[in-house]
């Protein structure tokens, strides 16, 4: 299998051009953390990356490169090679599906005369990729589950116009959301019952953008976390696990908890009732299952939230769903691959335009038992003089 790094997947999709062009901030994140897909990948697969030239990396060697030698002696194969052209019908795993990613393929198919097994888009996948999509399923759960409150469903508006009838009568802070974003952006928040200049530019930019935004209920978040499915090819939707992450102020991704998968259970069953977890858990699989199988094949992951609500905590079940692999996914394959399970941390993705002064800061001695880390701060990609996104984990023993 070859795996493929491309972040910033929902705005190609909204985009849905073969041509499109990410921003430079999302072409950088790419470039710097080509080589995650390395640790979820199989010891078999290849990752394919572009410094500066495409190639393809065979994960085991860097896995190896990684954890046991701190050296760069990463198996390199130019696509124009022979030893490419002897795996060129392999299957492509993407980060995201997009049109933009699976022209990628297809030209590089043409270019250097390989066979790469591209997954394709429809316009029912981009449907099943916006936050409409994501309310559907909240919906859902609402009806099923009594526990669940009901004004935590997001409404869509088409005008600003609309939107500010809807602020004025309301009392509680909200947040606005344009439908195809992830990862904490194109989300802005609102005072009770009014909406500033500078609020009604941003906002106008999405509805020329987007044609609707969803405006929610602002609400005391306690706690992130995700659950994560598969779609198999053989048209079962399996459950792979849960993951519990930190966001800054804005709801940008800053870290994931790096634990075993019972720990994370018994964290998140400390504020909820794990009943109610399992029977949300079992509903989504459903959803997803009737859904996404007709036409999606990959991974699909639920951001949800505790939130203080009165006296008590509440789930919010479904805040969006990621039809593509997410820094959760990572966390939990990287777990179950490379991390000792005696131990827990954090995987951390920071940015800094100064190069050279976070990822090198690995002060932190790498403890190493049967191949798998223990202990100690490891950079996930490599490092160099223009690097400015880095991920890194911290591991300390239980």
């Amino acid at each position: 299998m070859i795996h493929y790094f491309n972040p910033g997947h929902e705005t190609a999709v909204l985009n849905g051009s073969p041509f499109y062009q990410p921003p430079a901030q999302t072409v950088k994140m790419q470039a710097d953390l080509a080589f995650l897909p390395a640790w979820y990948a199989d010891s078999e697969d290849y990752v394919l990356i572009n410094n500066p030239f495409p190639y393809l990396c065979r994960c085991s060697s860097f896995c190896r490169y990684m954890i046991d030698s701190q050296r760069e002696n990463i198996e390199r194969i130019p696509l124009s090679s022979p030893a490419a052209r002897a795996i060129g019908t392999e299957r492509v795993a993407l980060w995201g599906i997009s049109p933009q990613s699976i022209h990628l393929f297809e030209k590089i198919n043409r270019q250097y005369n390989l066979h790469f097994q591209t997954p394709a888009g429809s316009e029912e996948y981009r449907e099943a990729a916006g936050r409409r999509t994501s309310q559907k399923a909240l919906a859902l759960l609402i009806d099923e589950i009594p526990e669940i409150e009901k004004d935590i469903l997001p409404q869509f508006f088409s005008t600003i116009d609309e939107i500010e009838r809807y602020l004025l009568r309301s009392n509680e802070k909200q947040v606005v959301k344009s439908p195809f974003s992830s990862s904490g952006r194109g989300l802005v928040w609102l005072p009770p019952g009014k909406i500033a200049q500078s609020e009604r530019q941003i906002i106008s930019g999405m509805l020329k953008k987007q044609s609707s935004v969803s405006i929610e209920k602002a609400l005391d978040k306690q706690m992130d976390f995700s659950m994560h499915f598969e779609n198999t090819p053989e048209g079962e939707t399996q459950f792979i696990g849960y993951s519990v992450f930190q966001t800054n102020g804005k709801g940008v991704y800053e870290k994931s908890l790096l634990a075993r998968q019972e720990d994370l259970e018994k964290r998140i069953a400390g504020f909820i009732d794990k009943a109610l977890l399992l029977r949300v858990r079992k509903a989504l699989n459903d959803f997803i299952h009737r859904l996404y199988i007709p036409h999606y094949t990959g991974n699909i992951g639920v951001d949800m939230l505790i939130y203080r609500s009165g006296n008590t905590y509440k789930l919010h079940p479904c805040v969006e769903i990621n039809m593509r692999k997410s820094m959760g996914y990572l966390a939990i394959r990287l777990f179950e691959k490379h991390v000792h399970p005696d131990s827990q941390g954090e995987l951390v993705i920071e940015y800094n335009p100064d190069p050279l002064t976070v990822g090198k800061k690995q002060k932190e001695r790498l403890v190493c038992e049967n191949g798998q880390i223990k202990t100690g701060q490891l950079n996930l990609c490599p490092v160099s003089k223009t690097t400015k996104y880095y991920a890194h984990v911290k591991l300390t023993t239980l």
